[in-house]
């Protein structure tokens, strides 16, 4: 009888992974990429020229730019701590699971442009560099949508 009452409270017969690294990985990205946009505020219009960032925009209305800067890492500081939480970290934030999804889709849409850019590059290779972000977000991405599996599969990792 015991057995039985055992087996009927476990909710899945899986082990709770002790730490989701995927999603903790994918966290650290997000976070580490926003002080890095909070950066691009004090660059110069070439280096934002370089990264794709509006460089005239930059030097037109710094005050705005900065705005956009802000409103950026703030948006992608939030997705990491989505992702760290859906790895266990912090306490368990509202809507983690839908969250965790929309932030993968952005990523792996961003990084899905690598097909048009791959053509582009061919011909003028200089542009190499916005394939590899591309790349970068694709990998990204996929480290999320593991991540996510694993927190569908057995949830959270402080979660018995």
């Amino acid at each position: 009888m015991s057995t039985a009452g055992t087996a009927a409270s476990a909710p899945s017969s899986k082990p709770v992974p002790r730490h989701n690294r995927m999603l903790r990985v994918g966290g650290c990205f997000s976070l580490a990429f926003a002080v890095f946009q909070v950066s691009a505020i004090w660059w110069s219009a070439s280096a934002i020229r370089y990264f794709g960032g509006p460089a005239q925009f930059s030097t037109e209305k710094p005050f705005a730019y900065a705005i956009l800067c802000l409103a950026v890492a703030a948006m992608v500081a939030v997705a990491g701590l989505y992702a760290l939480s859906g790895a266990g970290k912090p306490p368990r934030l509202p809507l983690l699971r839908t969250v965790l999804i929309a932030v993968t889709v952005v990523y792996l849409l961003r990084g899905l442009l690598i097909v048009p850019q791959t053509r582009l590059v061919l011909r003028h290779p200089e542009l190499v560099r916005f394939a590899v972000f591309s790349a970068i977000s694709l990998c990204v991405g996929f480290v999320h949508l593991g991540g996510v599996v694993v927190l569908y599969r057995h949830g959270r990792p402080d979660q018995a």
